[in-house]
Formats: structure tokens, sequence, C-alpha cells
């Protein structure tokens, strides 16, 4: 959210997308009738996590990335570049506290350097890289960040097809960034904070369906979700 002021700062036109006109929460984005934040959880958790955003997904609703920052107590967000990446981006990743991990599927690294569990090393926080933007911009961010190069990449084995309702997913594997994140959080043993994601994203899922007359089908399973 804080990345989202900044841009929105940084812009010489108002920003104008479908649904811009409904009048939303300033915190969670969501139509006022729908806030959750009342919702918001207490942050914790033992690991830290970076967003690299593709330009314009700070901006949309549905963007469940700030789900897992309300939940993390440390997190960062940068927008993406391709070849100048931002300093404190680098000083992140190159320093010795960390452990800097990229979340994305094994098919699309280097076999060296692909991982299925974190590991647990003394004096070393898990620091999870996230790559937000649709499928085909991850991708991208993936294949062209040569300081993500030589990083560990996690590849989280979701088997259930993707609950996230508001956008179709082109493949079976690609799920909502809150969805992935509960799966990081259980393979880094963070149990509560995984618990603790997955109520809040049922939370926001069930709330931003309300909104959505063209959605209401979905609403009965959303709702059935929310513990």
């Amino acid at each position: 959210m804080s990345l989202r002021a900044e841009e929105l700062l940084k812009s010489e036109r108002p920003f104008h997308a479908r649904g811009s006109k409904v009048k939303r929460c300033d915190e969670c984005l969501l139509p006022k009738q729908n806030c959750i934040c009342c919702h918001k959880p207490a942050q914790s958790t033992n690991v830290a996590t970076v967003f690299l955003m593709y330009k314009g997904e700070y901006y949309k609703p549905t963007n469940t990335g700030r789900l897992i920052a309300d939940v993390v107590k440390e997190n960062y967000a940068f927008l993406w570049h391709r070849t100048e990446p931002q300093a404190q981006l680098l000083e992140l990743l190159n320093n010795s506290s960390y452990l800097p991990i990229v979340v994305f599927p094994h098919e699309y690294a280097h076999a060296d350097n692909c991982i299925n569990q974190p590991p647990q090393i003394d004096n070393k926080k898990l620091l999870f890289i996230f790559l937000d933007g649709t499928w085909r911009e991850a991708k991208k961010m993936f294949s062209k960040s040569a300081y993500l190069a030589n990083l560990p990449v996690l590849g989280v084995n979701v088997n259930e097809t993707s609950d996230y309702l508001l956008r179709e997913a082109s493949h079976t594997f690609q799920h909502c960034t809150a969805e992935v994140g509960i799966s990081v959080l259980e393979l880094a043993g963070e149990k509560e904070g995984a618990e603790t994601l997955a109520q809040y994203f049922s939370i926001f899922r069930r709330e931003y369906v309300k909104g959505k007359p063209h959605l209401r089908d979905k609403l009965a399973f959303a709702t059935s979700q929310v513990k």
C-alpha cells in the first residue's frame, strides 16, 4: 500500500480503471460497504517477504499480495525494474542477515537453483521474494531479472485447483499470491501465520464477491470457506 501511495503521487494523471467509480476504503481497497479492515490480523511470523511488483499491479483491488503483508510483519515492496533495481532491494538481497528465496514454479528455473523446502540456517531470516503481476508479467520478471538469477527457487506444490474466484487462471498450477503465500508459510514452519492468512484471504474473497453482481453465483462457496 505504501508503494501504491508513492506511485499515485508520481502519476501525472488520475488513475482510472474498471471499477474506479466505486467508493472504496482507502486501506483495504474494497467497496466501503464490504470493508475488511476490522478483520485485519495482528502481524507476526519470523520470516520476511519482498514483493517485486509489475507496474500497475499495486493499483488493482484484486491484488492479494497486500494480504500477506498484513500477516508478515517484515515486508517490502518494490516496483520491478529489469536493469536498474532499487538500491534498497539490492541491499536486502545482499544482506548477510537474510536468506533470499524466489518463489516460482521449478519448470522455469535452473535445476541447480531449485529447492523444495526452505533451509533453516542459524542467524539468517528467510526472505521470500514474490513476483507480483499477471502470469505473463511474472514470467518476464523471473527470466529478465539478472539480480535474481543465482538465488534459490522454491517451487510451491499447491495440489488443489485455485479457489481465487476473482479471475480465471489459464493453467491449473496458477494460484493467486495469497494462496501461494499460505503454502510458503506452511513450508517455512509458520503454521499459525499460514492459518491466519488463509482465514483472512477467505474473508477478503467473500467480501469482494459480495460487491460483484457477476460473481454472485460464487458467493455461497466463498461464504462457506470462512471459518
